[in-house]
């Protein structure tokens, strides 16, 4: 919800970006829903020129401040997008009406803005500066859906405990060592591999040449027609700890087709995307001061 009384708009959590925006009255697709400022008694003006990047095209607007409320936390006041238009389209055939920035310790790199998530911590609006995704499985059914919990962690979502690394960077970055396709060793992370935990990914991203062979291996019919087949485990390791993948993590089956969700890289660190998180439970710790820890732990 923004403003005040609260307009509500359908956004995809992303760890991979910085900022929040929602269309503005300008926005050009048909049946969105549009922010109205002039309705809002807590907004104020900005009018900056705002223009960001992401993997699915590029968006265009203008910065704005307003009241967000999102599960009953609600923040006085928050920098955001008012986006005008996406060159390209990609972001118009999407299901959801913005974006919702999780990424960034103190602001974002592209707008200068105050992240929403250093505000909701700032404004003393969760218990406990910690967030913790939690994402069900893929299922013949093609249903998705999760949960995000902001200042604490769903204790019904995972089995043992969290390994955490030290992640750094405003990306929240951390490294990877060694991986492995089934026995093999690519040897491609022995010397650690950059990555970050993307929720507004829906693939595992890595170098093109690595994720050729990986799906060479894999070798997943388009029809599923070898899908109760497929046996191959993809691990790698975190914190001295070994983390795998299974088909069914990494095979996407919807209507009767399936293919795998790793995909090449369009930046020098390796993105794990919604896959990941379906299968490993992540959470997101802003506990100490001046530094986020990333743990995981196997999702149910």
């Amino acid at each position: 919800m923004v403003g005040t009384p609260g307009q509500p708009f359908n956004v995809l959590f992303d760890t991979g970006s910085f900022d929040l925006w929602v269309p503005s009255l300008e926005w050009p697709k048909p049946g969105s829903k549009r922010y109205r400022s002039s309705a809002s008694k807590t907004f104020k003006r900005d009018g900056k020129k705002a223009e960001i990047r992401y993997g699915a095209g590029s968006l265009k607007g203008f910065m704005s401040n307003d009241a967000v409320e999102i599960g009953g936390l609600r923040i006085k006041q928050q920098a955001f997008i008012e986006a005008t238009e996406a060159p390209g389209k990609r972001i118009y055939q999407r299901p959801w009406d913005g974006i919702f920035g999780l990424s960034g310790l103190s602001k974002s790199t592209i707008t200068g803005a105050r992240p929403i998530w250093r505000t909701m911590m700032d404004e003393g609006v969760v218990t406990k500066k910690v967030f913790s995704i939690w994402l069900r499985r893929y299922s013949d059914s093609g249903e998705n859906g999760g949960e995000i919990v902001f200042g604490g962690i769903d204790q019904e979502h995972f089995t043992g405990a969290h390994t955490y690394v030290d992640a750094e960077g405003p990306h929240n970055t951390f490294k990877i060592n060694s991986f492995f396709v089934g026995k093999i060793d690519t040897k491609v992370c022995s010397k650690g591999c950059k990555v970050l935990v993307d929720s507004g990914s829906t693939y595992i991203r890595g170098p093109p040449n690595l994720i050729v062979k990986i799906n060479k291996q894999i070798g997943v019919a388009a029809d599923c027609s070898n899908y109760d087949k497929l046996s191959e485990v993809i691990s790698f390791t975190i914190a001295a700890k070994t983390f795998t993948l299974t088909p069914r993590d990494y095979i996407e089956r919807k209507n009767g087709k399936c293919k795998s969700v790793f995909s090449d890289a369009v930046t020098d660190f390796w993105q794990l995307g919604t896959p990941f998180i379906r299968a490993f439970h992540t959470v997101w710790d802003y506990q100490t001061p001046g530094t986020v820890k990333v743990g995981f732990a196997k999702s149910k």
